[in-house]
């Protein structure tokens, strides 16, 4: 059994000219676990506002977690780099219960070019913590299914550090369903695999933390992360998006395994024109399926426990939870053909991956909520 309270947080990105709008809807969700990254390259501006967001949410009821953002810069000039986490850590300290170290580690475009430029990056953090003792760090922040880079990062930590939890950027597939294999991993395995670096690596805690993942929605041009920002008038791209309503679905799909798998998942982010839940172009701002598919989530099974597996067809999954007032739900779907089905179960009612009641008999890619569940 896994308790499900706080494995589903949102990324949130506070900016003074939008900053109300967002928190306006966060409060819709709840009091869910929030992220806030602090990026080296935009200065004190953008570190003391949010630090300012921190502050408001965490006085809300939110557990923050912050992400520490390089740039080539913090490489090349580490008193850059010491500034910001002298300036931003002491203030976070008792106020944030995460701070992650590093961003797409693997990946040249954020500044790394190989792992002694990520340890330059961890030794002013390991300093900090011998000065603030309760600071809990998670990191290396390696991005896709790369373990090996992840292995090799934890092996070139100081000496004597050891990070609190793992966490990695754990994108599955951005064209597909997170139960499609990439070899014969598909999100599970991959799961699987990463907690195991993290039970057994003398670098870290037995804590898998999924700090960004999302999906690009189709239409949104250099705003996308697939395609942005090398787009030019007449560009064909191909198609590496996805429609909002397979983003809603993928994502509840990734979120209900992960956290049924024992993971903490920051979605990246709740809103942004390219990814986001809630489209912050639009006038005003659009919730999008993903957003109504996140809350329905959160409000019928972020307190539950997640039970076990029930039986079901081939390429399907079958998730049963016991909520804190007794009731038990099943969530179900297949990422197979869409097929005639009848559940191992009695229950009173289903409902659509948004809460609206559906008729039942049928087993499809969009996650079915079976309330009332008895007979198992």
């Amino acid at each position: 059994p896994v308790a499900l309270r706080g494995r589903w947080a949102l990324a949130v990105e506070p900016r003074p000219e939008s900053w109300e709008t967002e928190r306006t809807w966060l409060q819709q969700a709840g009091p869910v676990p929030v992220l806030i990254r602090f990026y080296r390259h935009k200065g004190t501006r953008q570190w003391d506002f949010a630090l300012r967001a921190a502050r408001e949410l965490a006085g809300a009821g939110h557990a923050v977690a912050a992400a520490l953002v390089q740039d080539r810069r913090s490489v090349l000039e580490p008193a850059a780099w010491s500034a910001m986490a002298e300036r931003v850590v002491p203030q976070l300290h008792g106020l944030a219960d995460w701070i992650e170290v590093g961003h797409a580690i693997n990946r040249v475009k954020w500044g790394l070019w190989d792992l002694a430029d990520y340890r330059k990056l961890v030794e002013p953090l390991a300093e900090l913590r011998a000065a603030y003792p309760g600071l809990r760090l998670m990191g290396p922040a390696g991005i896709d299914f790369e373990y090996l880079h992840v292995l090799a990062a934890l092996r070139s930590l100081p000496r004597g550090f050891r990070f609190d939890a793992l966490s990695h950027h754990l994108y599955v597939d951005r064209r597909g369903a997170p139960e499609l294999p990439q070899g014969r991993f598909a999100a599970l395995e991959k799961f699987a695999l990463a907690r195991a670096v993290a039970r057994t690596s003398p670098h870290g805690e037995d804590r898998l933390v999924v700090s960004e993942v999302n999906w690009p929605i189709l239409g949104t041009h250099e705003w996308s992360p697939v395609g942005s920002p090398y787009t030019h008038p007449g560009q064909v791209l191909g198609p590496p998006n996805v429609s909002a309503d397979d983003y809603a679905r993928f994502m509840v799909r990734y979120l209900l395994q992960a956290a049924c798998s024992g993971l903490v998942v920051y979605w990246w982010r709740l809103a942004a024109h390219g990814f986001g839940l809630v489209d912050e172009r639009a006038e005003p701002w659009a919730p999008r399926p993903g957003w109504g598919a996140f809350l329905h989530l959160q409000r019928t099974l972020g307190e539950a426990t997640f039970l076990r597996n029930l039986p079901g067809p081939e390429r399907s999954y079958v998730h049963l939870f016991q909520r804190l007032d007794g009731e038990q739900v099943a969530v179900a779907y297949t990422w197979g053909p869409e097929l005639l089905w009848t559940p191992v179960f009695k229950a009173g009612h289903a409902e659509s991956m948004t809460g609206e009641v559906v008729p039942e008999g049928r087993l499809t890619g969009t996650p079915c909520y079976f309330r009332g569940v008895s007979g198992v």
